[in-house]
């Protein structure tokens, strides 16, 4: 049986008809790339949209002009068009974290938590977002959730400061000021000169009565971090510290026995 030759001729012209198609649809989409890159976002949307209309299946263009629509702040749009990038590729896990935040900003916690825990478990190791999980937790005041969270990655990555920081200060915010010490003191030891930690544990200290520790914190907070703008303050806060202690000393009565 022999080849029609009218048939070959026509997908031959189809095959070229698309190959062109493809090449414009790249270069429409590179363009929108370098001008986001540029921050050009509304000049970059225009290029998306006419990669988009030449091929509806690249996921990359859907994600593109998502975050082009973020950054112009309409973050509806951004949805839209991030989920039906999700259509196409499921498993990517830059789609989900656009995802979460978007509808963050836009104030749908649920939705935002809901892709934020479809990201951690495509990227499991991803210590960020399981940070941003933990700080929406927090946000929408479900401390304990966010506690939890902050104690695992502590566990599963024990030099990482931040998740100490962020679950000291939220016992502090709380009003916990054993844990926050216990957590901060933590800090201390995994970056002895870290000013902040030895200020938080100043305050700690002083909250819990226990002047006399909170000084010694005081005292390393100002030696570590001299141009502080709340240096006088502190100072002012040993001094006073300081006279009390000598009245209260001078104030002693000797019993004879």
């Amino acid at each position: 049986m022999g080849i029609n030759s009218k048939n070959s001729r026509e997908i031959q012209t189809k095959r070229k008809s698309t190959s062109k198609l493809d090449s414009l649809a790249e270069k429409f989409f590179i363009k929108a790339e370098k001008l986001r890159n540029k921050y050009k976002y509304k000049e970059s949307v225009e290029n998306y949209l006419n990669s988009i209309l030449i091929d509806r299946n690249n996921s990359v263009s859907y994600l593109g002009i998502a975050i082009s629509y973020k950054n112009l702040k309409n973050y509806q749009k951004a949805i839209i068009n991030l989920k039906k990038a999700e259509l196409l590729n499921p498993d990517n896990a830059n789609i989900q974290k656009e995802l979460a935040m978007c509808n963050i900003i836009n104030g749908d916690f649920e939705n935002g938590i809901k892709y934020l825990i479809k990201a951690i478990t495509l990227e499991p190791d991803n210590i960020d977002v399981q940070m941003q999980l933990a700080l929406v937790h927090e946000m929408i005041e479900e401390e304990q959730m966010a506690l939890m969270i902050y104690q695992k990655i502590i566990e599963t990555n024990p030099e990482y400061l931040r998740a100490y920081i962020q679950k000291a200060t939220l016992y502090m915010h709380l009003g916990d000021y054993v844990n926050s010490a216990f957590i901060f003191k933590k800090i201390i030891k995994i970056k002895p000169c870290y000013y902040r930690a030895l200020l938080a544990l100043g305050i700690c200290f002083e909250k819990l009565s226990n002047m006399q520790a909170a000084v010694r914190y005081y005292k390393k907070y100002l030696k570590t971090n001299p141009l502080a703008d709340n240096f006088f303050d502190i100072k002012y806060r040993i001094k006073e510290y300081n006279s009390t202690r000598k009245r209260n000393i001078n104030n002693l009565k000797i019993i004879n026995i």
